[in-house]
């Protein structure tokens, strides 16, 4: 059965015209995978039409079908592999009205932790099956970091094409022959071989095309961020130069009254209630073509952001997002905040 896509961080809504005295209905049955189709509704709305002049009511579901969506943690794979059951969920949609028992809308509708931009108007739904901007990206020499989400329920007209950069390795084909899956940003054979082109196929039109360009960074430690994109899909970035760390600490500090008017000099009058710290740390992508600004962007919209597998909070509020500048010379400086106290307050 096709699902049509849509991205739950911007509004969708669900419009039905009927007559005045009428009262629209819409029922919501939401599900992950492996689960099917609940045999009872999950959510009931309701709303009366409000008047002769207004005989349209709206209802924005993308918050219902948002609340069965989670991510926790990325983990590479080095192959086809399916899509985290948690990281979508299904949505469909039943519309009645009071003076029959007709249902006016049957939607099948998949739903993705994504958002739309202002520019794209309302929901963009659909337009999207391969979930990564096209552009060159930049992973570790020889390490097996990220991956490329697809949703595209005649799966078995895809394929993903890799071509090694080095020229000379064998180029990999690989049947995306999953409803939902993703693939390997860097196909195995070409680690250490300086990388993949990755050409996204359907019925041999290439979709989508990416760059996945292994970097040798001899002097840093290379830092890799995994975040939910605008696609609402794990994207993963390398942030390759260098970063420092920082702590700072807070506290609440009172003045104690002493035991007795022969107080001890050995003892704090001043002393220190809920002392916790907070790390930081700010990286450095090095050098990047101006598509990255797109990257950014994203990431600085993200709400869910993983560096090195930990949970941190972006710091960085403003950022010069450069265009027009062709060869790898822009470098963009973030600073996140681990997403927890030093010591551990949780009860």
């Amino acid at each position: 059965m096709p699902y049509t896509k849509i991205n739950t961080r911007s509004p969708y809504f669900i419009s039905q015209a009927a007559t005045l005295g009428e009262t629209i209905t819409v029922e919501l049955y939401l599900w992950n995978d492996p689960a099917t189709e609940p045999a009872t509704v999950t959510k009931v709305l309701s709303k009366p039409i409000p008047s002769a002049s207004l005989l349209t009511v709206d209802f924005d579901i993308s918050p219902y079908i948002n609340q069965y969506i989670q991510h926790t943690i990325f983990t590479p794979v080095s192959t086809l592999a399916a899509t985290d059951v948690s990281s979508y969920a299904y949505c469909r949609v039943k519309v009645t009205k009071s003076s029959s028992v007709v249902v006016l809308q049957d939607l099948d509708l998949i739903g993705y932790k994504g958002y739309g931009y202002f520019e794209d108007g309302k929901n963009p739904v659909g337009k999207v099956n391969v979930m990564l901007d096209n552009g060159e990206y930049y992973m570790p020499t020889n390490q097996n970091v990220g991956g490329v989400y697809y949703h595209e329920d005649a799966a078995g007209d895809w394929t993903a094409l890799y071509t090694c950069l080095d020229g000379t390795t064998a180029s990999v084909s690989v049947g995306l022959t999953l409803a939902n899956g993703y693939v390997p940003y860097i196909t195995p054979t070409h680690l250490n071989q300086g990388g993949s082109q990755l050409t996204i196929l359907k019925d041999s039109a290439a979709q989508a095309e990416f760059t996945f360009r292994e970097v040798c960074e001899a002097k840093y430690t290379p830092l890799v961020c995994d975040f939910i994109n605008r696609y609402g899909v794990w994207q993963t970035i390398t942030f390759f130069k260098v970063s420092k760390s920082k702590m700072t600490s807070t506290e609440t500090v009172y003045n104690m009254m002493p035991d007795s008017v022969d107080y001890s000099v050995s003892k704090n009058i001043r002393q220190t209630f809920n002392t916790n710290g907070q790390e930081s740390i700010s990286v450095n992508t090095g050098w990047v073509l101006e598509h990255y600004s797109e990257v950014i962007k994203q990431l600085l919209l993200s709400n869910t952001i993983r560096l090195d597998n930990k949970p941190v909070v972006i710091n960085t509020k403003s950022v010069d997002l450069f265009t027009s500048i062709n060869e790898r010379n822009i470098n963009y400086s973030l600073e996140f905040n681990y997403a927890n106290n030093i010591i551990n307050t949780i009860q």
